[in-house]
């Protein structure tokens, strides 16, 4: 719910309704080999941004799912996978005991009640911690106490399943609260997330905008009956309605998206922006990052995306557990470029060394263990297929994974054998002046600072 940040788990809803269908076909099969019919067109009331609930027909499939509606049945039926599988987060709307038997269905439907001939606080409900549920005297408006076997029933186990009630001495039955002990109570945590119900109403939202069509729902839960991001998104586009993430979602100090809460880290499942923060999300975060400069900036800061990118934060997660067997692959293809976190002379060298796959050590000559193949290092003027020329042309950096530049001064120097690392036509051109220009450091490296070659400019 909000306005940029969706939670839950990432859903195409053809493969849900596929795995429906066959889930729920190997129930029926367990449950007595009974196969079950084709589902087709039993979706209903699809909303912006979800899929569409599953309409069970127990008649047809002959799963037995218990009451519908008590918790317990429903949980059943999410169990196996019927209904809609994007629903809140319970980061953001928090597990719920809801202890009791309602069909909405029979009061909207057959009873042909109204929303609000129940849930009449929510008319002037301005914060999301308010619980509309309708008060004991509300019900007893329809059930008759005074005659709890007529219909409609006001007996205690038609909404309170399993609770028997025990009276005080002398009690009047007429008033629950003579009871000596009560059932148990409905418990709705506080949402960590905000919404007005009165200005929506006041502005012509009504409840079946945001909670769908509550006739073909009988006990009301977290995942049948609370809207989900995307249906907030319907209006909250910025034109029609604010679209900042923090117009629905609780704020920190700073201004940005609350995301450390108590008992989990809210973060997006990838449900409307491909922007799921899991365990890929490093390697794939760009495409998300694109799409808008203050994007990702709703939850983060710039120093998190700074000390990643500049190399202070090095994280393990980076690279799978097996990096260190199969890392070679892609240091030879640059891909992706291992500069932009180590420093191949100190990180690359350092480790190659200790692990002996460097033929050098530190102040050390050359050992006899070799590395490269056979016509790596030919004689001058000779380059065979496994020279190394083409190698470092390809990508120097895996050369400098293990070398230092002395090691190419033993032959490329003025100063020693003279080998010409620069194509032909290189003294004069405009690369050699660009090179010489931007850092003659490198070019000393092997010519004489008094040297010709070094006045191309």
């Amino acid at each position: 719910m909000g306005g940029g940040r969706d939670m839950g788990p990432r859903h195409d809803s053809g493969a849900d309704e596929g795995r429906q269908r066959r889930n729920a076909a190997l129930v029926a099969a367990l449950l007595g080999g009974l196969a079950l019919v084709a589902v087709g067109s039993a979706w209903v009331g699809a909303r912006a941004g979800e899929p569409a609930p599953l309409k069970v027909d127990e008649a047809t499939t002959k799963v037995n799912l218990g009451d519908p509606m008590t918790t317990e049945g429903q949980e059943r039926r999410r169990a196996l996978s019927f209904g809609r599988q994007h629903t809140p987060s319970p980061l953001i709307i928090p597990d719920q005991e809801i202890p009791l038997r309602f069909s909405h269905r029979v009061h909207l439907a057959e009873v042909k009640m109204k929303c609000t001939s129940c849930h009449r606080s929510v008319l002037q409900s301005v914060r999301s911690q308010d619980v509309n549920l309708p008060k004991e005297s509300v019900c007893f408006d329809c059930h008759d106490i005074e005659a709890p076997d007529a219909p409609p029933k006001a007996a205690c186990e038609t909404c309170h399943p399993g609770y028997v009630p025990v009276w005080r001495d002398g009690a009047d039955k007429t008033s629950t609260r003579q009871v000596t002990v009560h059932p148990p109570a409905v418990r709705f945590p506080a949402p960590r997330v905000k919404f007005n119900h009165k200005l929506h109403l006041d502005r012509g939202v009504g409840c079946q905008r945001c909670h769908g069509d509550m006739a073909q729902h009988d006990l009301a839960t977290r995942e049948n009956a609370l809207p989900v991001m995307g249906t907030c998104l319907g209006c909250h586009d910025g034109k029609q309605a604010p679209g900042a993430c923090t117009t629905c979602h609780e704020a920190a100090p700073d201004g940005r998206v609350q995301t450390d809460l108590a008992d989990g880290r809210l973060a997006p499942a990838g449900w409307y922006h491909e922007d799921a923060h899991d365990d890929d999300w490093l390697r794939t975060h760009r495409l998300a990052a694109s799409l808008s400069d203050g994007y990702c900036a709703a939850c983060h800061t710039q120093n998190e995306c700074a000390d990643c990118h500049s190399g202070v934060k090095k994280l393990l997660k980076v690279h799978p557990n097996n990096w260190v067997l199969t890392h070679p692959v892609a240091a030879r293809k640059d891909m992706p470029d291992c500069s932009s976190c180590h420093r191949s002379q100190t990180f690359c060298v350092d480790c190659h060394q200790l692990t002996k796959v460097s033929p050098e050590a530190p102040n050390q000559p050359p050992h006899a263990v070799r590395f490269h193949p056979e016509g790596w290092v030919e004689g001058l003027g000779r380059r065979g297929a496994n020279h190394h020329a083409f190698e470092a042309q390809r990508n120097i950096r895996s050369c400098a994974s293990c070398h230092t530049e002395q090691t190419c001064t033993q032959c490329h120097s003025t100063l020693t054998l003279g080998v010409n690392p620069h194509p032909p036509g290189f003294v004069g051109s405009g690369a050699c002046d660009r090179m010489l220009s931007k850092n003659a450091r490198v070019c000393v490296k092997c010519h004489q600072p008094t040297s010709a070659a070094l006045r191309c400019r």
